[in-house]
């Protein structure tokens, strides 16, 4: 039987996002593989973040683990048997018997951050990628950054993020089911279909300006759903300006909520500037949703041969002739977990 480690850092890190996704997903299917005995790195760190209570991890699997500056710190535990340490975030086993995998997201703080911040989360990074094994990265194009940033020849591979079952092209009973989980105005709006979506973080990169550009052009009859993120700072309210009416902020949608909003939606916006893999995109075309996105970073990669996704070099105008169509289902985290097992 093998043994595995997981490093759980990631959950004191993040309240949502991309990381905590996959390691929701990856922890749950470890915890049912009956090859793979698992224990788990956990600090006693509060957690809001809102996969943590659902994984269910058994106490017995737990080691607690709490250092002063914890999230930078190298990882030791008691084990005297050959096995692989998996952290959640650039951290690594300082036991002589683990193998060491660190799982490469992106490289966003590189091109988008500055000083202190850059410099601190950059030496992490490449330390724990100097001291795996192996490093898997989530795309062609982070791999490609990783060569690209890296001072030394590194072993790594590329497995792709999956994407939830939960995302897929909805029946009528399913959409009468979740829409009455909103409120009667925006069941008006959800069944006409007029509106487009922004899902995610909105600052910096992930241009939410270039999206609410876009949107200002679309007719007065459509709004604009903004998923996640947080509320709106005045610095935003100004920028939609008298539009403000026709926006509307939603947080902690259920993946049922979000997968409804696709099926119904004109489209997703994803201007973002950079993306290590880009899960929206995946969940939209997973339900037949139209997405129009930057033909930057992975985003081409992971949507080729794909005619949901209008890639724009410029954010200039609102295309007027997309529709939904066939979904596209080439991404699951079955195949994701299934790769990283024969690395274990």
């Amino acid at each position: 039987m093998k043994i595995v480690y997981i490093d759980t850092i990631i959950f004191d890190l993040q309240k949502v996002g991309g990381i905590s996704v996959y390691f929701y997903e990856i922890i749950n299917r470890l915890l049912h593989d009956e090859t793979i005995e698992c224990h788990f790195i956990v600090s006693n760190k509060q957690k809001n973040n809102i996969y943590w209570d659902k994984i269910n991890i058994p106490k017995e699997k737990i080691i607690i683990y709490n250092k002063f500056l914890n999230r930078y710190r190298a990882v030791n535990y008691k084990e005297n048997s050959e096995h692989t340490f998996i952290s959640s975030y650039y951290r690594y086993s300082k036991n002589k018997h683990a193998k060491n995998i660190t799982i490469v997201h992106d490289f966003t703080y590189e091109y988008f951050s500055k000083g202190i911040k850059k410099f601190v989360h950059h030496l992490q990074k490449m330390k724990a990628i100097y001291k795996s094994q192996i490093s898997i990265c989530i795309s062609k194009n982070t791999q490609n950054d990783l060569n690209n940033f890296s001072k030394r020849e590194v072993n790594s591979t590329v497995i792709y993020n999956g994407v939830s079952d939960s995302y897929k092209l909805m029946s009528n009973e399913e959409i009468n089911k979740y829409i009455k989980s909103f409120d009667l105005n925006l069941m008006q709006i959800i069944n006409s279909g007029k509106f487009v979506l922004f899902v995610g973080q909105r600052s910096g990169y992930k241009n939410w300006k270039g999206a609410v550009k876009l949107f200002k052009q679309m007719p007065s009859e459509y709004y604009m759903f903004s998923i996640g993120g947080g509320d709106l700072n005045d610095e935003e309210k100004h920028l939609l300006g008298d539009d403000i009416n026709r926006h509307f902020k939603l947080n902690g949608l259920s993946e049922e909520q979000l997968c409804l909003l696709y099926n119904k939606a004109y489209c997703l916006l994803y201007l973002s500037e950079y993306e290590g893999f880009g899960l929206p995109v995946i969940e939209a075309i997973s339900c037949g949703c139209p997405v129009v996105a930057m033909n930057k970073s992975s985003i081409p990669e992971i949507s080729a041969d794909c005619n949901l996704v209008k890639l724009v070099d410029e954010i200039n105008n609102m295309p007027f002739d997309l529709k939904h169509d066939t979904p596209i289902n080439k991404y699951n985290w079955d195949k994701t977990y299934g790769e990283i097992n024969k690395l274990i």
